[in-house]
């Protein structure tokens, strides 16, 4: 069996950096050395092993650097078992390779030379990306595999060769900087000198010697070099040697004058050169010569100075496109304008993604175009989000075109400036003005839907506005009223009395007019007139005072009261009613009884007088004999009651459930509010219709509803809900009032519809009984659901009536 070090594979590499790697390695196909050689020489005499190599992977093959038992020089990278030693994250040891899922159909396995043990470990580059491996390997297999000294030194090992190719590349890169900066030091113009701790003088190349006007070094070789500077640059130059004698670099201008008193400006650095031990052994000093730039720099310092005074003050950013050449050129302002930073690379493309989507072709089309356009100034106003916070910012531009000889478009410049202010500003005004008109329609769209007439009239009484409630209500167009008396909407004697009421009002200031909630009377253009309640507001407007007046007609509200007053006399009626019948008809039960009982003992008395002699005798048969046909007759009375209160037919008709529900829970929850009753309805969306007597189970609802109200006096949770659903496939609607209330005890709950059972201190207990009758008498069923702190629940069932059946009703009648 196959044993391995490996935990698992390192992550995938991106092949071409790997081999771009190597390449820099510059190892491939190279001499053998000493060092690689003696690697493998030690790697194979510490495992014990017949073969040991240090290879490298190409492409296509696995080239060995250095070799121990192999013949070839280099193999197919496919078959490589440093191949497979790169794609794991340490030292790799297998004990048995046919045992091994991946390797052991390996040709150098299955074939000669017949390898059975292995061990291999990737040699990586300072980041981590492998390169090739060290691999040892035998014929025979190694039950134990390495040991953990063994295994120690083929890490070092490898350690040893990624120094070792370190330091080769090392050594290549400064040979090459070294005969780089020896070309330098010949053809360059510039001063580089080597400077001791303390300044002095060592080296100066060639160009140096001529642009110090020095016609050889030996002239000025250890003089201090700080004592060539004066002014306030000698302590520029003092700063820059102390910063490089600590590790740092020193940078400064300053004017040095050649020795042949040449007046020239310097751009000087200063950086140390490290000795073995970390710590600056000397400085390297730059010097080149910018007399010209400084000069040219002073000259446009000025002119960017006086432009750079214009730009500020009116924040603009100017930009510069050579169509010919594709330059382009922004201005700080400018790039600041598009959030880039200030070393940013501008492009075409950099500068259009930053365009809003839907902006940038006007603005290719403005700027970019190529076309001769058909006038050479142009503007565009356009949106950008910033590069830097993705804000979204308003731009203007104005641009002129410069064309050449041929009239051909060569150059587009102009400037930009932010304008998100003002583009928001105006929107906003935009945004404000629309809102408005929005505010107006919207008052407009209530004033003419609310079921109130608003009426404004100024402090004359002269109407103002007429809303088209108002037109509604009276009758008048607002072309007919408006400008005219608000007088004229009142009849005899309100009419008169206004102008006196208006004229105290302006003399006096008193405010009677602003009262709210007024009755009164108003009339309609017919001369009709109907009561109404006034609400009236006050407001003044450009010095002038208005009076706003809301008038609701009372007229339909004092229909409702009244029929709400007739709703619950008939139901005050009927339950009384049915109070009465259902007593009867339990007295005439519970009377029918005793009376029986009399009939019999009085049977019994005649035939014990039958057996008695005696001149008393006839008399008390004869009064026995009256006594029963009393009691007889007392009977018939009571049977004839019986029959005439079970009798008990009502007018049935097809009644709307949701409407029937709502009539009865207005008249039954009065001062539910104030009772801190908080009242749920769990209505159907269609509402059902139910063949019911109104009047009855609006007196059952009444009922259960008043029970549950009382039910809740006693606990701080008062929750009542009225449901109705349909059951049993819509043939029935089931109604439930249910409560939060103490409940019910269970032995009271089994006989709660029996009559004269009560859980109320004072009450007779019928209520239930007679719901429970009128709901029988319906076809339905009523029970109640009870646990004592739960609540209780009272549910009924009525007969549904279906649309088809209302139809054929209809078609019969």
């Amino acid at each position: 069996m196959a044993t391995s070090t490996f935990n698992g594979s390192v992550p995938a590499w991106d092949e071409v950096i790997r081999l771009a790697a190597l390449q820099e390695l510059e190892v491939l196909d190279t001499p053998p050395e000493t060092a690689f050689d003696d690697i493998v020489q030690i790697a194979a005499e510490v495992c014990q092993t017949s073969t040991a190599s240090v290879g490298f992977v190409t492409e296509n093959r696995n080239w060995f650097k250095a070799k121990i038992g192999i013949e070839q020089d280099e193999i197919p990278s496919d078959v490589s078992f440093g191949s497979y030693a790169m794609r794991q994250d340490r030292l790799v040891v297998i004990s048995d390779l046919r045992e091994h899922p991946e390797l052991r159909t390996n040709p150098f396995v299955t074939g000669k030379p017949g390898l059975r043990f292995y061990a291999g470990i990737a040699l990586r580059n300072e980041n981590g990306v492998p390169l090739g491996a060290l691999v040892v390997s035998d014929s025979k297999v190694r039950p134990g595999g390495l040991s953990e000294a063994q295994e120690r030194t083929l890490v070092a090992l490898a350690r040893s060769i990624t120094r070792e190719m370190k330091l080769k590349q090392a050594e290549r890169e400064l040979a090459q900087k070294t005969e780089m900066l020896n070309r330098l030091h010949a053809s360059s113009d510039d001063c580089i000198k080597v400077l001791d701790l303390e300044g002095c003088l060592r080296f100066l190349n060639e160009g140096g010697c001529r642009a110090m006007e020095v016609g050889d070094f030996a002239q000025i070789e250890g003089c201090n070099w700080l004592g060539f500077w004066s002014g306030t640059t000698a302590e520029d130059a003092r700063r820059a040697v102390l910063r490089a004698r600590t590790g740092d670099t020193g940078r400064f201008r300053g004017f040095c004058p050649t020795l042949a008193g040449t007046p020239k400006w310097w751009d000087v650095v200063v950086t140390p050169i490290m000795g073995s031990d970390g710590k600056p052994d000397a400085l390297l000093s730059i010097s080149r010569d910018i007399t010209g730039v400084q000069h040219a720099e002073e000259s446009l310092r000025q002119s960017e100075e006086r432009l750079r005074l214009a730009i500020e003050t009116t924040g603009l950013g100017i930009w510069d496109v050579n169509l010919v050449t594709s330059e382009r050129e922004l201005t700080a302002e400018a790039q600041e304008l598009f959030g880039f930073a200030p070393d940013t690379t501008i492009t075409q493309e950099l500068i259009l993604e930053r365009i809003h989507p839907d902006d940038r072709e006007s603005v290719v089309q403005d700027f970019y175009s190529t076309d001769r356009a058909h006038s050479l100034t142009f503007t565009n106003t356009f949106r950008i989000i910033r590069a830097d916070t993705g804000e979204e910012r308003w731009i203007s531009s104005l641009g002129h075109t410069l064309v050449d000889k041929d009239d051909r478009p060569t150059r587009r410049l102009g400037i930009a400036q932010d304008v998100t202010h003002h583009i928001t500003a105006e929107e906003a005004l935009r945004a404000s003005q629309d809102g408005l008109l929005r505010q107006t329609a919207h008052l407009q769209s209530i004033l003419s839907t609310v079921p109130d007439a608003m009426i404004v009239s100024d402090e004359k009484g002269i109407i103002r506005s007429f809303s088209a409630t108002a037109v509604k209500m009276f009758g008048y167009q607002p072309e007919e009223i408006i400008g005219t008396s608000v007088k004229y909407l009142m009849p005899l004697p309100y009419r008169d009395k206004h102008d006196g009421i208006m004229h105290h009002y302006r003399q006096a200031g008193e405010r009677p007019l602003t009262e709210s909630g007024r009755v009164a009377v108003a009339q309609r253009k017919d001369g009709s007139t109907f009561p109404m309640e006034v609400h009236l507001g006050e407001m003044e407007s450009g010095g002038e005072r208005y009076f706003t007046a809301f008038i609701r007609d009372l007229t339909d509200r004092q229909y409702t009261e009244k029929r709400m007053q007739e709703l619950q006399t008939e139901l005050a009626y009927m339950s009384r009613l049915t109070a009465m019948g259902e007593m009867g008809s339990t007295l005439a039960h519970e009377v029918n009884q005793p009376l029986t009982a009399i009939t019999g003992y009085l049977k019994g008395c005649g035939m014990i007088l039958d057996r008695m002699d005696g001149e008393h005798v006839p008399m008390l048969r004869h009064g026995i004999e009256e006594a029963t046909e009393e009691a007889h007759r007392a009977g018939e009375v009571i049977r004839q009651l019986r029959t005439f209160v079970a009798r008990g037919e009502t007018d049935q008709e097809i009644e709307d459930l949701r409407k029937l529900i709502e009539e009865a829970s207005a008249l039954a929850l009065v001062g539910a509010k104030d009772k801190g009753v908080k009242v749920e309805f769990d209505l159907p969306h269609e509402s059902p219709k139910v063949l019911v007597s109104r009047v009855q189970i609006q007196q059952v609802l009444l009922n259960l509803v008043r029970n549950a109200m009382e039910a809740m006096q006693e606990v701080e949770q008062r929750d009542l809900t009225i449901k109705a659903e349909m059951a049993d496939t819509g043939t029935t609607v089931q109604l439930s009032v249910k409560d939060t209330g103490t409940g019910i005890a269970p032995t009271i709950i089994e006989k709660l519809f029996t009559p004269f059972t009560t859980t109320k201190k004072t009450g007779m207990g019928v209520g239930l009984s007679i719901c429970r009758t009128i709901i029988e008498a319906h076809g339905g069923k009523i029970w109640a659901e009870s646990a004592p702190r739960e609540g209780t629940a009272f549910h009924f069932t009525l007969k549904a009536i279906k649309d088809e059946e209302i139809v054929e009703a209809e078609q019969g009648a």
